[in-house]
């Protein structure tokens, strides 16, 4: 998953990319949900480009990211010259027990079905009145992008190749949390409007992590019934819809 990360490293946060104050509204929801004082022992897994994680480190918070993707931090780093980065697996983190007070998963549980590694070893580095903090984006069910990714399963579910809905990976893992924690919180960190269309989709699931694992033959296959598929459906690949988007937080004290 790693070598895939750094094939796309380069375009992944700009296709991807948060709204000005969005990230910063995450780390005030964060704050204020779990009462730990600032500045903060804050690990950040799978903290590719910095998306999230450089708001950390303008705070003055005591940041570590870590990626197993080299590639995706040295994008992270360039923009961020205080970060403390390291390439490391989430399965086995080289930390101690109990050293950080926050321990951030953000769009890492939806990747994975390793999670059950990855949420166990977060657990065991937060400290004691600490937290682990779940966090990924929502978009409306009824949405352009919604309405892509189901078609896309269907496809490639014809093509014989199965494909476990994002969202299964990640309720596991905020079962298994809320199971072991002290106190869990689902908050809204921040909401806002945005234009999008099918061919931004296109471009940007063609460096999705998963996806780009695919061969490449499955890929173009795939993306080329997706792309007709939504000029039917859409009349144009650049037809544009407005889709109400939300960055969600589940936290978990222990």
């Amino acid at each position: 998953m790693a070598q895939v990360f750094d094939v796309v490293a380069s375009s992944f946060e700009r296709l991807r990319t948060l709204p000005s104050g969005v990230p910063e509204a995450i780390r005030s929801a964060i704050f204020a949900a779990t009462g730990i004082a600032s500045p903060a022992r804050v690990l950040d897994l799978g903290a590719g480009t910095g998306r999230i994680g450089r708001v950390f480190i303008t705070a003055g918070d005591h940041y570590k990211g870590a990626d197993t993707s080299l590639a995706m931090l040295r994008e992270f780093q360039a923009s961020a010259k205080d970060g403390f980065l390291v390439q490391a697996d989430g399965r086995q983190l080289p930390f101690r027990k109990g050293v950080f007070e926050l321990v951030l998963l953000m769009h890492v549980l939806s990747g994975t079905q390793d999670w059950q590694e990855i949420v166990k070893e977060s657990r065991r580095v937060v400290r004691a009145g600490g937290a682990v903090v779940v966090g990924h984006t929502v978009r409306s069910e009824s949405g352009i992008d919604a309405q892509l990714k189901r078609e896309l399963r269907s496809i490639l579910e014809e093509m014989g190749i199965p494909w476990r809905q994002p969202r299964e990976s990640r309720r596991e893992a905020l079962e298994w949390l809320n199971s072991h924690a002290r106190r869990g919180v689902h908050s809204q960190a921040a909401s806002w409007t945005t234009s999008t269309n099918a061919q931004q989709f296109l471009q940007r699931h063609r460096t999705g992590a998963r996806f780009a694992a695919l061969p490449l033959p499955a890929q173009e296959h795939a993306i080329s019934k997706l792309t007709e598929w939504a000029m039917k459906t859409f009349g144009s690949l650049d037809s544009t819809f407005e889709e109400q988007h939300s960055f969600e937080l589940d936290i978990f004290g222990f």
